[in-house]
């Protein structure tokens, strides 16, 4: 490198850069000799030759000249220590080969930016503990953020370093994920995360995988709002975090460590279990720590409705979805402080003790995880709505897929994804319900809809929806007819919501002054889809969130006031990928027991030794509600005893929906995660109709489970469902589990080795 001339320095003579070391040396000596080691780098760098003569003083053999050790010393002998400490002399030898070679503003430039590095190395020192106490961790980064000479950035090194400490102290330690996130989560969006965050001030827990997987979503969207102008309407909404191993302080205050072993004994065990542990679990106190924290999140709430969502460090997550395992609860929060308060601690509570439920528990043992210390996070989320006389709501939610397991049509592409669209809150898109349909469409091909005639548009239409009653405070499913007229027939944009069914025609509303309370209204959502760019956006968000993280998708969405909101987003389960199977040809009638000609997803059921059917006529005469949760007790017993993935399901309507169990056989995953297959059969003269159900948690289940998935229309023509089959062989449900009356009536178990010895 080229020396300069600085003879012709201008007043003042002495630099400021030499100021600064004068300082320094009566100030801060150790900082002094920090800055001038790295000043020592800096020169070789910058290839000045006096720094290696230096050096080589200081430490024979550092410049690259190396002397011949193996022949002086040995090969296994250390080499000589160098000058234990930097002196000034050396110091000024530095600074003096540095003064020749580097302009005065530059050196002054460096010093500064050196002197600001060491005065937030703290930040660095404290995260680099991997688990620091969280109380440690928000006072350095508010340190950090309140140090005066802003003027001088970090280096992209440092900046990624420090985002790489702050992820995997607070969000995860995944090394997939941190690989991510750390190109798209700034140290100031973290910070802002803090503001909003409670936890034990000593504790080192995390945010959760669902509010991990919102928070990378949300920055990812974000970096890209410059280049897509469909992102400026994107928005999330405002939401507090508690840390995952608040839940360890709570079971501790209250003596409830015991609980945590029950995860080992079997699924009937903690069935019986559960509601005793529920029960203790809502009736114990969190500490006065932590009632004073939630009091200040609930003086920053308000009064505006929230929903307490479970966030522990396994859900949502690069390993497991957890879909629906665990509880998420809406609350009016409305009423009294106190009253407001009793909701909000009542709800963590009931969500602290869903981790030792019979569900997440075997889907726990299912994948591995029963070893893994789970802790619960929570993330309390402002719901998105508005109210509208005594209810709340948002004008439309849902779920969004970047890729569809389960196409409708042969021109649907995988990659053309899926969305399910309600109106109301989205929990009737999440979850499976009775007597109801949600909208279904593909982003990348929105005009080849599940239901084209005006008949089945009508009747496949969505009749209920769900709200939060704001003066009874209750979370509630009411018909949608019903909800028109209590509100007076209007809420905002309800004209994208609906079509007019006149006389056999569907009409779309002109504007939002139409008189919809004089119409006979149907949900279709025909004017969103048609008329707005709400599919663009859906379409760019999936594109850019599997882009970034790598893999397809699913989201949660609520849409209100034409705004878009991201509630939650984590990687996308699928099925393990097959070959395409050749079905053989020429099979004698007489064996074939179905067939179908829709919805049929590629796979191969093998090894098969049994079937459980489910009588729907049977199931129909049931009296009473017990006499249905028997059937499902027994399901469930059948699936515990029976070899794993070499039986398969077949009964009636919608399997484990929430709501009317007449038209669905009552079922957690825990009653049917061992099976190979699901089908379900609907006769339409019994009003049992299968839902296409993709997107659900119900249906996620089967995925992640490779347990393949059927609907028979046996009704349709050209359709072939041998009910004799079922019949005509011995039922030998009473070899294996103990069954009352009715449950033997219901339940046929068939053994296929007696239908093999009947044809052969």
């Amino acid at each position: 490198m080229k020396l300069l001339d600085k003879k012709t320095r201008k007043l003042p003579k002495k630099p400021e850069w030499k100021i600064i070391l004068d300082n320094l040396m009566y100030h801060d000596q150790t900082m002094l000799y920090r800055i001038c080691m790295k000043m020592i780098i800096h020169l070789d760098k910058i290839k000045a030759k006096e720094i290696y003569e230096l050096m080589d003083t200081i430490n024979p053999g550092s410049s690259g000249h190396q002397l011949d050790f193996e022949q002086t010393l040995g090969t296994n002998w250390p080499k000589p220590i160098a000058q234990r400490e930097i002196d000034r002399e050396i110091v000024d030898k530095v600074f003096n080969i540095a003064d020749q070679y580097i302009e005065d503003d530059k050196l002054t430039e460096l010093l500064r930016s050196w002197i600001y590095r060491e005065q937030t190395s703290f930040l660095s020192m404290v995260l680099e503990k991997r688990h620091a106490p969280l109380a440690e961790v928000v006072d350095s980064l508010k340190r950090f953020f309140n140090i005066s000479i802003k003027s001088i950035p970090l280096t992209q090194d440092e900046k990624i370093g420090l985002r790489v400490f702050l992820i995997y102290r607070l969000l995860s330690e995944n090394l997939q994920y941190i690989n991510i996130a750390k190109k798209y989560i700034k140290l100031k969006s973290i910070s802002k995360l803090l503001d909003h965050t409670i936890g034990p001030a000593q504790g080192n827990g995390k945010l959760g995988g669902k509010s991990a997987g919102w928070i990378l979503a949300q920055n990812i969207l974000e970096s890209k709002k410059k280049t897509n102008p469909l992102f400026a309407n994107v928005n999330y909404p405002r939401s507090w975090f508690i840390t995952s191993d608040q839940i360890l302080d709570f079971m501790h205050y209250n003596a409830l460590e015991e609980f945590v072993f029950t995860k080992y004994q079997s699924v009937d065990e903690i069935r019986q279990v559960y509601p005793f542990l529920e029960y203790i679990f809502k009736h114990s106190h969190f500490p006065p720590d932590t009632r004073y924290a939630l009091n200040m999140i609930l003086d920053d709430i308000e009064d505006r409705p929230i929903i307490v969502r479970s966030s522990s460090l396994l859900e949502d997550s690069f390993e497991a979805a957890f879909s629906g395992k665990y509880k998420s609860l809406f609350l009016s929060n409305k009423g009294s402080k106190e009253e407001r308060m009793n909701d909000l601690t009542n709800a963590i509570k009931e969500v602290y003790a869903s981790t030792l439920g019979p569900d997440p528990i075997a889907y726990r043992k299912e994948n591995g995880f029963i070893d893994f210390r789970e802790e619960m996070g929570i993330l309390i989320m402002e719901v998105v709505g508005s109210q509208v006389g005594k209810y709340f709501f948002p004008c439309y939610a849902g779920v969004a897929f970047s890729t569809n397991e389960f196409r409708w049509s042969p021109r649907i592409n995988r990659q053309d994804g899926v969305v399910r669209l309600v109106t109301g809150l989205g929990t009737r898109a999440v979850d499976r319900t009775i007597n109801d349909y949600p909208l279904l469409f593909s982003p990348g091909q929105p005009n080849l809809k599940v239901n084209n005639s005006y008949q089945d548009k009508v009747r496949y239409s969505q009749r209920y929806v769900d709200v939060i009653n704001l003066e009874t405070k209750n979370f509630e499913t009411i018909e949608f007819d019903e909800l028109i007229n209590d509100i007076g027939g209007y809420f905002p944009d309800i004209e994208k919501v609906v079509s007019f069914d006149r006389g056999g025609t569907l009409v779309d509303p002109v504007s939002h002054l139409s008189e919809f309370k004089n119409e006979n209204l149907v949900v279709t959502f025909n004017k969103l889809l048609g008329n707005t760019s709400f599919i663009d956006t859906i379409k760019d968000i999936l594109k850019e969130l599997e882009k970034a993280i790598g893999r397809p998708v699913d989201i949660e969405f609520a849409c209100n006031d034409s705004k878009f909101y991201l509630l939650q987003c984590r990687p996308q389960s699928s099925f393990s990928a097959e070959n395409m199977v050749k079905l053989p040809v020429n099979i004698p009638s007489e064996l074939i027991v179905f067939n179908a000609n829709k919805y049929v997803s590629n796979g191969l059921v093998e090894n098969i030794r049994f079937v459980v059917f489910v009588d729907s006529d049977k199931y129909k005469e049931c009296k009473t509600r017990e006499e249905m949760l028997d059937i499902g007790k027994a399901i469930g017993e059948l699936n515990r005893i029976l070899p794993k993935r070499e039986f398969i399901l077949i009964g009636p309507g919608r399997w484990g929906s929430r709501g009317d169990i007449k038209l669905g056989v009552p079922v957690t995953y825990s009653d049917i995660n061992n099976s190979a297959m699901l089908i379900e059969v609907a006769k339409e003269k019994d009003g049992y109709m299968p839902e296409l159900s993709f997107g659900t948690h119900f249906f996620q289940d089967l995925v992640e489970s490779n347990i393949k998935y059927l609907p028979l229309f046996p009704d349709e023509n050209k359709t072939v469902f041998n009910s004799d089959f079922f019949y005509k062989l011995e039922n030998a449900i009473k070899q294996y589990i103990y069954c009352n009356e009715n449950q033997e009536s219901v339940i046929r178990l068939i053994d296929i080795a007696d239908f093999n010895s009947n044809i052969n």
